[in-house]
């Protein structure tokens, strides 16, 4: 199962994965899932949301919200408890964020407007 296909299975079934529906709780199994998948591959969209996620984030947090942000710690799921007003809308936001994720980098728009592939490889 690919991290797209999982996080809308979670979103569906949330008690499959985790105990309770927090944010903190959907990060830490998502780490969990991308570190440990056996399908990893270095383009795959596994290994693109979980090195590219957090820095898409941020940039659509300064693109959209608010220009001046920076971020209080180097987790993702942080901001977006910042940019939430409780639970149930941070776990909302998290899902709305991963669909324009995923659609952006799909149709190559935004932040992946411009080759990432290349600078992931250093070149």
């Amino acid at each position: 199962m690919q991290i797209e296909q999982l996080i809308l299975t979670m979103k569906k079934r949330p008690g499959m994965f985790v105990k309770e529906e927090k944010i903190e709780y959907i990060y830490y199994f998502l780490l969990g899932f991308c570190g440990a998948n056996k399908n990893y591959i270095a383009d795959g969209m596994d290994h693109k949301f979980s090195l590219w996620f957090g820095k898409w984030l941020l940039m659509w947090i300064v693109n959209n919200i608010d220009s001046e942000y920076v971020p209080k710690t180097a987790y993702w799921y942080d901001d977006i408890k910042t940019l939430a007003k409780n639970e149930t809308n941070e776990v909302r936001l998290f899902y709305e964020l991963c669909e324009n994720f995923f659609l952006e980098y799909r149709n190559k728009m935004g932040y992946f407007s411009f080759r990432n592939d290349d600078i992931e490889k250093g070149k």
